[in-house]
């Protein structure tokens, strides 16, 4: 590898640091679910292991993937630093660190540095992804396995030697996030098969024999890991299948070897029926212009229906301003058009866009099935990293051709331009709250505070109401029950008696309880964060009225930081 790349490449990543790090410059924490991670953290520290059927959180699943918590516990043990300042630094650092085996990726697919480089960069400073990354979160961690998987797959094609990391990053995947497990399942098979069924004999001249019994034997680990050993998991997905649960052990291990059978004998008949491929062309000005209104038409017409109807999977419809907001990320799509004729020079070129349309597609089902796991938002990040290597190649055709009409002011000029979009994009990746609904991801200092008395003021026992931001922190660093998204009344209603039987039974976590206290934070007056899919409303006039009355005693005021017992509610000592 040229060492100016190399330079240019540490650089990038010093720059994702910065910018993943960058929240933690104005707030101590940066995650709304940051106190349950820290609550297994610290268990894992404490203890040496994770609680399981002794584990009471919301996310009642957390506990079956201990990826992150083994990460950051290691850290915290090794250097005895405290559990939350492990996760708030060591998993987005680890995550961004994915910036390298991307890069390494698109290197084999279009082997030129300069545009892998680019490339990286436009995948990893994309604003859904990097915002994503930034949070101490097992979709974080798995991230950077599912590039780091797919990497070592593609590798694997001409050396098998690569099998022996790629078995470790695979596991290490299925025991840190299920969702990220499911991707690189899709991103390698349904890659493979595309790109065989329009381009026979592209992957390799052999047949993918290795790749297909590797996916099956990382489809029957997946499948052997949520229904043998993620008892709790197994339980969600259970709830999701309803009078099918039952037949969902059964039937999945078998389903899994026969789509890779089908799959195999797709790609054997299409080998079979072969022609010779096209001898590629560069895209011409009319194909460029036809694309580029095609993606232009395209992206209209998703605004369009952004400002008219919410997000799939979300309760808030998007504004003008947050359109106008995100323009660089938009460009960065439109600007992937000629890009397809390009990747054709390169064997494994198409590869990128047959690994774009496998998740498109699973996120066009996702939006039909109206499916609570599948939802289009969640294909975001990954739908951004072929993205990025298309806009790269685009980009850098689009300079050189400027170069050889106008010199090296044409290219010094469109360097500094992409330079400058990849920066417009870096300036974009933590947006004002009001463009994701109101929903603020940052607990402040006075929320500390807050936590910390909690802690001290109130019994362990005691279960405090509070949105989804500040409950996490109380259950995860004081231990008491809280109820995340269960008091809708309580806090944006307009119905007295509806507030106060919320008060006389409430799911804090799973367990309907009465509830003892009741904790406000200065973020919450201007929207309350109960769901994080559904938009964060302020409190109502009414809630701050009857939080002014009986039975509502504040223990502990700092501004609109108020923490609040209730005297009669039932079992209060």
């Amino acid at each position: 590898m040229n060492r100016a790349h190399l330079l240019w490449l540490a650089a990038l990543f010093l720059a994702l640091v910065f910018v993943a790090l960058e929240p933690l410059l104005g707030v101590p924490v940066f995650g709304s679910d940051s106190g349950e991670y820290y609550r297994l953290t610290s268990a894992l520290v404490t203890t040496g292991h994770i609680p399981l059927a002794s584990y009471n959180g919301w996310g009642s699943a957390y506990q079956d993937f201990p990826g992150i918590f083994l990460l950051s516990g290691a850290t915290a043990a090794a250097t005895g630093t405290d559990p939350l300042a492990a996760l708030a630094v060591v998993v987005p650092v680890a995550s961004v660190f994915s910036v390298v085996p991307l890069f390494l990726l698109f290197r084999r697919l279009f082997p030129q540095e300069e545009i892998a480089l680019l490339g990286a960069g436009f995948a990893s400073f994309a604003m859904p992804r990097l915002f994503t990354l930034a949070h101490p979160a097992p979709v974080s961690l798995g991230d950077l396995l599912v590039v780091a998987g797919l990497w070592m797959f593609v590798e694997g094609r001409r050396d098998v030697r690569w099998y022996l990391p790629l078995a470790l990053t695979s596991t290490a995947l299925i025991v840190t996030h299920h969702l990220s497990s499911y991707f690189l399942l899709l991103s390698a098979l349904g890659g493979l098969l595309l790109l065989e069924l329009v381009t026979p004999g592209r992957w390799s001249r052999r047949f993918p024999a290795r790749e297909l019994a590797f996916l099956a034997a990382f489809g029957l680990g997946i499948v052997a890991y949520w229904f043998g050993y993620a008892t709790d998991f197994r339980s969600v997905i259970d709830s999701g299948l309803g009078r099918f649960a039952d037949l969902a052990p059964i039937a999945a291990a078998p389903a899994v070897v026969a789509s890779v059978l089908v799959v195999g004998a797709l790609i054997r008949w299409r080998r079979g029926r072969r022609r010779p491929a096209p001898t590629p062309r560069l895209p011409s000005d009319r194909s460029l212009v036809k694309d580029f209104a095609i993606l232009l038409g395209g992206a209209v017409g998703g605004i369009v229906a952004l400002l008219l109807a919410p997000l799939p999977g979300g309760a808030h419809v998007t504004s003008l301003a947050a359109v106008l907001f995100f323009l660089p990320l938009f460009l960065v799509v439109a600007l992937a058009t000629g890009s397809r004729r390009l990747l054709l020079f390169s064997r494994l070129g198409p590869y990128a866009l047959t690994w774009l349309a496998v998740i498109g597609l699973s996120a066009i089902l996702g939006w039909v099935s109206q499916s609570a796991v599948l939802l289009p938002t969640r294909h975001a990040e990954y739908l951004l990293l072929p993205l990025g290597l298309l806009t790269a190649v685009s980009l850098g055709r689009l300079v050189a051709r400027w170069g050889d009409r106008s010199g090296r002011r044409a290219v010094a000029a469109g360097s500094v331009a992409v330079v400058l979009l990849l920066a417009a994009n870096a300036a974009i990746v933590y947006p004002p709250p009001a463009f994701l609904g109101g929903f603020q991801e940052g607990l402040t200092s006075a929320d500390a505070a807050e936590w910390m008395w909690v802690g001290i003021g109130l019994p362990p026992t005691a279960v405090v109401a509070s949105d989804h931001r500040l409950s996490s922190m109380i259950f995860g660093l004081d231990g008491n029950p809280a109820t995340w998204d269960s008091t809708p009344a309580l806090f944006v209603g307009t119905n007295r008696s509806a507030a106060l039987a919320e008060l006389n039974g409430s799911f804090a976590p799973h367990e309907i309880r009465a509830i003892n206290a009741v904790a406000v934070d200065a973020v919450m007056h201007g929207g309350v964060a109960l769901d994080p899919a559904a938009a964060a409303l302020p409190m109502s006039p009414e809630a701050l009225a009857w939080l002014g009355q009986t039975p509502f005693v504040p223990l502990y005021e700092n501004g609109e930081q108020i923490v609040y017992w209730v005297d009669t509610a039932p079992g209060a000592g």
